[in-house]
């Protein structure tokens, strides 16, 4: 999978470029792009959390490994159950350094790591969400308020590209221009992109593909012959026991539920499956280091 990230970064500007010019405004193209890219490296991406710390991991080891996984999963449940507010910013936070964190994979940062991950993530995620103000207040307005917030966001992204600056700066082994004209470029995309477009394809392939390809960098000898197909073949069982357990659930409350409740009802349900695999995959990339 070498050069996986570069090349689905290339094919995440080309679907932009091919929704902007043939199928903007189309909500069928849109929703099939996003379910096509969730179910083929979205969900699959965090299917082998179980294996990053132990590839050759045993029948006992992996029941303590599901229990804990479902612990993290229903503690998280009763925070967004009592204080869905609180659930929100978590996971905001949560979801910003992670998805920060994957735009350094192949860098060592000395100075201001997280940091710098929070920042990087926390400009992309506000650009998705800013850019389309009115449909993030719409899904988020059962959970809290957000009309006045859209100022201080805006003055949030210009903070969150400068800080970067300063720390990729201070981290003088890193070529930072890189990365700063990639923060203007798909920033301003992802901006103008609609809600379910940007944010599919940003996190399909700017963060998705990447982590994919580093963990089967990792697990690649430990998986025999034929390493591709078997890499894939692991990520199947919980891969299929994801979409299962959402498919269920939506289906059971579709009929009394409105498209923009459905929509936050499956934010909340990523959330979820989210918050333990961004604890094991933060344990699996610091521990390269």
């Amino acid at each position: 999978m070498k050069n996986t990230d570069i090349w689905g970064k290339v094919v995440g500007f080309i679907i932009a470029g091919l929704y902007l010019v043939f199928f903007e405004g189309n909500q069928t193209f849109e929703w099939i792009l996003f379910a096509l890219v969730l179910f083929t490296v979205g969900i699959p991406h965090g299917a082998l959390d179980h294996l990053l710390a132990n590839p050759h991991i045993q029948r006992r080891d992996l029941t303590r490994f599901i229990l804990k996984y479902l612990g993290i999963i229903m503690l998280y449940l009763l925070v967004w159950t009592m204080i869905p507010a609180l659930a929100l910013i978590s996971f905001l936070i949560m979801s910003a350094y992670h998805f920060g964190q994957s735009h350094y994979l192949r860098e060592r940062l000395l100075i201001g790591k997280g940091f710098c991950y929070l920042g990087t993530g926390a400009f992309y995620l506000g650009a998705i969400l800013l850019g389309n103000f009115e449909q993030t207040e719409s899904i988020l307005s059962p959970i809290v308020a957000i009309g006045s917030f859209y100022d201080v966001g805006l003055l949030l992204l210009g903070t969150s590209v400068i800080a970067v600056f300063f720390i990729l700066r201070k981290n003088k082994q890193i070529h930072y221009p890189i990365y700063l004209a990639e923060m203007l470029i798909l920033g301003t995309l992802l901006f103008y992109l609609p809600l379910l477009v940007g944010f599919i394809l940003y996190f399909g392939f700017w963060h998705a593909l990447p982590s994919m390809s580093e963990e089967y960098q990792s697990l690649k000898f430990s998986l025999g012959d034929n390493r591709l197909s078997q890499f894939f073949l692991r990520m199947l069982p919980f891969t299929a026991a994801s979409i299962i357990g959402m498919g269920i659930i939506l289906v059971i409350l579709y009929p009394t539920n409105t498209t923009q409740e459905l929509t936050l009802l499956f934010f909340v349900l990523v959330s979820l499956i989210s918050a333990p695999h961004i604890w094991y995959m933060n344990g699996f990339l610091e521990s390269r280091h």
